[in-house]
């Protein structure tokens, strides 16, 4: 799945899985919503991309539903099989000989507004599709051998380490990556890349994906920052801190710089640097098994059922010496409070 127009010093994309495929000896995983996002986004049509790649050896389906951003079809896991592609598919399953697996993908986080009615409905449409396999050679689909007519047309011979003129793959990767970074494009390849359409959005989904990071290891913190400075607040301190520094692979590495760079800015939000010392001691005693306790001027009880509810406090907490200590594999103690009810609040703990 490709959210970019093609370029012309690219080979299609059905052609480089053919290549891939034929000089690894693999199978093939066909991801179908995939290649509808690319029919609909416009870079290759499922015909183009089925006609020319080698169809006995697709040993598995992957299905999803998405929905429509900024004029484009998301892969977005998202809920139901479009009707259109659940067509294609009837059709393309009787010509998949050594099909092995149907898959029907969905994020967790659509389940509740999907429901489980949606995704049992969904699985016996798929039960439906694979009564359709029979092995058979591929007519409407043909199952192409393409490779040597592929090497052809591109002037290349088979055996030779010749390539198609145009950037390596690593400036490609580099110009692309600092381009949906938002980064100012310096090279004649990055102004190319930066003219494509697809970059605002790709840029748009990895400031979103990294929020979202953020938010889930410090939840009570991007809660009371929303609640104090508003939303719009909290999206421009995400902003800045995307704008300083590049993404990070994993949740916890990005709430790391994350946290680095909340501390830095010093904000003046009250309670805002204990929940944020409670969390990052959450955070850090998960990853390394150690029990830490955090201390407390103030009972912290009022203000975490509140952020918990989605809410700031609306008492003044009592002063006093109070301290929680985390556990990795056991509950939370606390010397001066009861914390009992506010267990389903940290169910990390």
């Amino acid at each position: 799945m490709n959210y970019f127009k093609p370029r012309s010093d690219e080979i299609p994309d059905c052609e480089f899985l053919t290549e891939l495929v034929q000089s690894a000896g693999c199978g093939i995983l066909l991801d179908l919503h995939n290649i509808y996002c690319n029919q609909l986004n416009g870079r290759q049509s499922i015909e183009t991309f089925l006609s020319h790649i080698p169809l006995e050896d697709v040993w598995e389906i992957h299905l999803a539903g998405g929905f429509e951003l900024n004029g484009f079809w998301l892969d977005a896991h998202s809920g139901a099989i479009p009707e259109p592609l659940f067509e294609i598919c009837r059709d393309v399953v009787p010509h998949l000989p050594n099909l092995k697996a149907i898959v029907f993908e969905i994020f967790s986080s659509f389940l509740p507004s999907f429901g489980i009615a949606g995704v049992q409905q969904q699985l016996e449409n798929l039960h439906s599709l694979w009564d359709l396999r029979r092995t058979v050679h591929s007519t409407g689909y043909r199952a192409a051998t393409v490779r040597e007519s592929v090497l052809k047309r591109r002037n290349i011979q088979i055996g030779t380490a010749t390539i198609p003129s145009g950037p390596t793959v690593e400036e490609w990767e580099l110009s692309l990556g600092r381009m949906v970074i938002g980064r100012t494009p310096s090279t004649p390849l990055e102004k190319s890349i930066a003219e494509d359409p697809g970059v605002p959005l790709v840029t748009e989904l990895i400031h979103e994906f990294r929020a979202s990071m953020v938010v889930a290891v410090y939840r009570l913190t991007s809660r009371l920052l929303m609640l104090a400075l508003t939303p719009d607040v909290f999206r421009a301190i995400l902003q800045d801190y995307w704008s300083k520094f590049p993404p990070r692979q994993y949740a916890g590495s990005e709430a790391d710089g994350f946290f680095s760079f909340l501390t830095s800015k010093n904000l003046r939000v009250p309670w805002f640097q204990k929940i944020l010392e409670f969390e990052r001691a959450a955070v850090l005693t998960l990853c390394d098994g150690q029990p830490r306790v955090v201390r407390f001027s103030a009972d912290p009880l009022p203000v975490l059922r509140a952020l918990a509810e989605g809410r700031l406090p609306d008492v003044i907490p009592q002063e006093g010496d109070y301290e929680i200590e985390l556990t990795p594999d056991g509950p939370i103690t606390v010397s001066g409070i009861d914390l009992n009810e506010v267990a389903l609040t940290f169910p990390f703990h």
